[in-house]
């Protein structure tokens, strides 16, 4: 933390020990770092998630972007494979506008797009899941998961197998059910209070190891430095006197479309929670 006094690196260094303790599997900075190139922790996942027992998963990637052409990539939370070509997606969407059906249709168009290459048959594209994990009940089904297919037929009474299977997960009717046990685990605060061994020790080693705490600490300084920069840019591209001002506006801006907590976003921006709040009703964003 460069360009800082003593007592600004301790301040900004407690702050980070608090977000990190506060941090749960639902929040995207936390939840990509826990899970990212793990395995273990993505087989667990999609068998909970799939209810298949022959799901082996042998890759993970967080944070996954798929180009586009046209300008309008996506980022996949978690991005998992199995042997037999399953192509798991798996999103954490805090706020019900990021779960709206057409982005989970863009999601698995820009998966299909993203896998075939030239001359391969429209058939040899991998079954697909795609899991939406929120944190209200975004359906109003009421339940822990919702699945959705697609029909066909007389009174669509016909599956139309095309091979995508999605679902809504609503982690605020967690149960005693192992999908249940998982949502319980995502909203966790502690390690003790988790169910599953495997998330337990990886949670436990990045809020309580020196390595694990310093690895959250840069990754929330990177978190800092990247949206200060972005903003930073755009500000100066306005060539405006209010240039930094909206650059501290784009600064929150990112910050609330990486479905952030509004405690988070106040610590890291220095702006007031009805500030941050007006931000996002201006640009239609939720806040939590």
């Amino acid at each position: 933390m460069p360009g800082m006094t003593d007592e600004e690196r301790e301040r900004r260094r407690m702050e980070n020990l608090q977000l990190i303790q506060d941090a749960r599997l639902m929040d995207d900075p936390f939840m990509t770092r826990v899970f990212q190139d793990d395995t273990d922790g993505g087989q667990l996942l999609a068998t909970l998630m799939t209810g298949r027992n022959d799901i082996n998963v042998t890759k993970v990637i967080t944070q996954h972007e798929l180009p586009n052409l046209r300008g309008r990539s996506v980022r996949l939370d978690i991005h998992a494979f199995d042997h037999d070509r399953r192509d798991i997606d798996i999103e954490i969407q805090r706020a019900k506008k990021g779960a709206s059906p057409k982005r989970i249709r863009y999601n698995s168009g820009m998966m299909d797009s993203n896998f075939l290459v030239k001359r391969e048959d429209f058939d040899d594209l991998p079954e697909q899941y795609i899991f939406f994990i929120t944190e209200k009940d975004v359906t109003g089904l009421h339940q822990l998961i919702t699945p959705v297919e697609r029909r066909m037929g007389p009174n669509w009474s016909l599956p139309f197998q095309d091979g995508i299977h999605i679902a809504y997960i609503d982690s605020s009717k967690a149960d005693d059910s192992p999908l249940g046990k998982l949502m319980h685990d995502f909203r966790c605060q502690s390690a003790d209070e988790m169910y599953y061994p495997l998330l337990r020790e990886r949670v436990r080693y990045y809020k309580e190891t020196d390595k694990g705490v310093t690895i959250m600490s840069d990754l929330f300084e990177e978190i800092r430095t990247r949206d200060r920069e972005e903003g930073k840019a755009e500000g100066m591209a306005e060539g405006k006197a209010e240039g930094k001002a909206e650059g501290e506006g784009n600064i929150v801006l990112n910050m609330l479309k990486g479905h952030m907590h509004l405690d988070v976003i106040e610590k890291l921006s220095g702006w007031t929670a009805d500030n941050i709040r007006a931000l996002a009703q201006k640009n239609g964003l939720a806040v939590e």
